[in-house]
């Protein structure tokens, strides 16, 4: 019987073309409990199957299948294979497919994935392959142009637009989310949080979860550790963002990174700067 290969998650980024963070992942046990992403999500399937909760339905991605997910959309992630899942994942800002979207469209605009489980296999092909040349080309002009080429077709083979100038239809939750995100540290209470947005505690973590995916509690814990990724990423040390970002310590910060990203953020940290 063969040997099941070791899990690996190898990141890194590509940031001197474009904001974008790239993994290279297999997982067998690994588990990934609700969280989210700031940026969108593209992944290519390339091994297996995976698993996922995603806007209240459980979902099946296997070989030659793109998972896509918007930003701020909280989901899960496991093996629905015996032997495991792998895949290549793509994250690029919000500002990078937001500002290709525009261009495609001629009008400033918000796309947004119209489906999270797409079999397309030309583009998982193309995005398997994307990565190592991303990686390892030191041709900055091959690297952006081979980059634009595979996302534009990913906008406009599975992306709707709105127009951006949309109002929100939850102006006090967006003021208790945007609260959380700049005071980010600070030992918020939820009646504190109540307070700013008019609403008794109770009805603000009912409303929270049901517009956002998670209580707020949750959602805070998530964007730490989004933001642990950026301050990793900058080559500052563990324990420093740790203290920086409210974490009770690093290895408080440790267990979090591990089941957001299933890597120590040493090891994340190492990967983005090498």
């Amino acid at each position: 019987m063969s040997a099941v290969p070791a899990e690996y998650a190898r990141y890194f980024r590509a940031d001197d073309i474009a904001p974008l963070e790239c993994l290279d992942a297999f997982y067998t046990r690994q588990v990934f409990t609700p969280h989210f992403h700031e940026e969108y999500v593209v992944n290519a399937l390339t091994l297996g199957a995976q698993s996922y909760r995603y806007h209240g339905s459980s979902h099946v991605a296997g070989v030659g299948a793109l998972v896509l997910i918007n930003p701020g959309e909280v989901h899960t992630g496991e093996s629905a294979d015996a032997a495991g899942w792998g895949y290549r994942g793509f994250y690029p800002s919000a500002t990078l497919i937001r500002g290709l979207a525009s261009q495609l469209a001629g009008r400033p605009v918000e796309p947004f994935f119209r489906q999270t489980v797409i079999y397309d296999l030309d583009l998982a092909r193309r995005l398997a392959l994307l990565q190592p040349l991303l990686a390892q080309c030191h041709d900055r002009l091959q690297r952006e142009s081979a980059l634009y080429a595979v996302f534009a077709d990913v906008l406009q083979r599975h992306m709707g637009v709105r127009e951006r100038l949309l109002a929100c239809d939850q102006p006090r939750l967006q003021q208790v989310r945007a609260l959380l995100a700049d005071r980010l540290a600070d030992n918020l209470s939820l009646q504190q949080l109540a307070d700013s947005a008019g609403l008794s505690p109770w009805h603000l973590n009912r409303s929270f979860r049901a517009e956002f995916g998670l209580p707020p509690v949750a959602w805070r814990n998530q964007l730490r550790v989004a933001r642990a990724r950026q301050l990793l990423a900058q080559g500052v040390a563990p324990g420093q963002v740790a203290a920086q970002l409210g974490f009770a310590d690093q290895p408080h910060l440790t267990r979090a990174f591990r089941a957001a990203l299933g890597v120590t953020p040493a090891a994340y940290q190492r990967a983005v700067r090498s």
